[in-house]
């Protein structure tokens, strides 16, 4: 079966290389390795701080102003991070307590698509339309949310399909941060924009890829007849956290303090570009954190050398290797790299995409990020593994302590995380699925959970007042030791 499987990639590989409809080779993204985990900001986070626990000095007369500096903002233009920002459309329609603001997709006649035609805005992943939602709070307070919901890339279809399936209750009840009853809640009185998932590229994605094997996939999914389902594959990532970053500022002009929040997929996007696209819109006098609940960003790279010489196998020697080099070239993320993070090996197509987080550290002074896990989290050992099996509890324990620590000891002031053990769900902020071990819904687990003795909404609280009395509240590196689980 495993030798099946192996065939099946390599054709539709293949495929997927021929087919794609982007740019394989911009920017050079395909440079260097993270050889370096631990790179660190040219003078360390050992300066001192001001009241929010943030550095805010730098040797480069070019970066001394606070937030993200003004070289660090050319690259990330020049690579084409903002350049969907400003170009999209959205309608406001009520939504119970929330407001639904839905993109046109900009339909528009393309004959190298199977269906004649594309859409040039926001879109899902089958060609439906995206929408996003908002919920009034308080003004100067914003938690932009990221759903989470797998991913897809060839031959490997796990993810949302459509925005109207990820839409939160309209009237509620509403679960973890969302619960504006909850006192625990540190975001109760926050308003909210909530961007559903649906584009299968955990929201960094700018490519389409002609795909047979797509269609038959979403022709089952959504019950559609044989030959009527979509052959093409959007992976409009960028493109839709971009269009739900201009209603953001639309119907919350004075927000000054944000946190960027994603969940699974959506905590992958909330760690890659969206913090970017926060300064664009909001600039650096805005309080910005991002908060990442279990988007592990580290993978099992698998065994190779990738690209290879540019043809199939691409170096690759294995499943896992082939999945990195798929992703890499069906959602091509890595167009959006800035250039010098390229350069020195922090960012790679084909390594540990942390790189991307050391580099904004880096770059801005005052950002501060955290990530909570649970090490034996089943969701995403079943990702993060990359041939369709589970990685051993273990394993995956050393891989995200081993990424996210390297982040932690280079900015042990900015970027904190919180490791639980013993557990295998997945997540805090949404409802928690069931597992084996866990077998029921946890919907308030943001309230219930702790390592260590310290509850994750003290942490949480903590992470988002910052400074010395964020730390005092509970705001720490926070790692449990391995409990093993009964069913790994």
């Amino acid at each position: 079966m495993q030798r099946l499987i192996y065939l099946f990639l390599i054709i539709c590989l293949a495929v997927a290389y021929s087919t794609a409809l982007a740019d394989r080779d911009s920017k050079g993204q395909y440079q260097g390795t993270y050889a370096d985990a631990q790179h660190k900001h040219r003078n360390g986070d050992d300066r001192d701080d001001d009241s929010d626990g943030d550095s805010d000095s730098d040797s480069d007369s070019d970066k001394r102003s606070k937030g993200l500096n003004r070289a660090a903002a050319r690259e990330l233009r020049d690579a084409g991070v903002d350049k969907y920002l400003g170009t999209s459309r959205s309608e406001a329609i009520d939504f119970g307590v929330w407001t639904r603001h839905e993109f046109d997709r900009k339909l528009v006649p393309d004959d190298s698509y199977p269906l004649g035609v594309r859409p040039d805005g926001p879109a899902c992943i089958a060609g439906d339309p995206y929408s996003v939602f908002t919920r009034k709070g308080n003004p100067k307070k914003l938690l932009i949310f990221l759903q989470g919901g797998g991913a897809c890339w060839q031959g490997f279809y796990n993810c949302n399909v459509r925005a109207d399936d990820q839409a939160p209750p309209p009237g509620g009840p509403f679960p973890g941060v969302f619960d504006p009853t909850m006192p625990d809640n540190p975001f109760a009185d926050y308003s909210v924009i909530y961007m559903p998932y649906c584009d299968g590229s955990t929201f960094g994605g700018d490519n389409d890829v002609n795909d047979p094997d797509w269609q038959k996939f979403i022709e089952e999914e959504l019950e559609l007849p044989t030959g009527s389902g979509p052959p093409t594959r959007f992976h409009r990532g960028l493109r839709n956290v971009s269009a739900g970053m201009d209603v953001a500022k639309e119907v919350f002009p004075k927000a000054k303090k944000i946190t960027v929040m994603g969940h699974s997929a959506g905590g992958v996007g909330a760690a890659a570009f969206t913090p970017f696209l926060a300064r664009f819109v909001y600039g650096n006098k805005t309080k910005l954190t991002v908060y990442n609940d279990v988007g592990p960003i580290a993978v099992n790279l698998g065994t190779g050398s990738p690209p290879g010489n540019g043809e199939f196998p691409f170096g690759c020697l294995d499943l896992p290797c082939l999945s990195v080099v798929a992703r890499a070239f069906d959602w091509q993320f890595p167009q959006f790299y800035p250039q010098s993070c390229i350069d020195d090996g922090r960012c790679n197509a084909f390594g540990q995409q942390t790189g991307i987080i050391n580099w904004r550290l880096e770059n801005d002074s005052t950002i501060r990020e955290g990530f909570f896990e649970a090490d034996s989290d089943r969701t995403n050992r079943f990702f993060a593994q990359g041939d369709g099996t589970l990685m051993d509890p273990l394993v995956y324990r050393n891989l995200i302590l081993t990424e996210h620590g390297a982040l932690n000891e280079a900015y042990p002031r900015r970027y904190k995380r919180f490791i639980v053990s013993g557990d295998d769900t997945h997540g805090a902020v949404q409802v928690t699925a069931p597992t084996p071990n866990f077998p029921y819904l946890q919907p308030f687990s943001f309230y219930t959970q702790e390592a260590n003795g310290t509850l994750l909404t003290d942490w949480a609280t903590g992470f988002v007042r910052g400074g010395t009395r964020g730390s005092q509240s509970g705001w720490k590196d926070i790692v449990e030791d391995y409990v093993p689980v009964a069913i790994p």
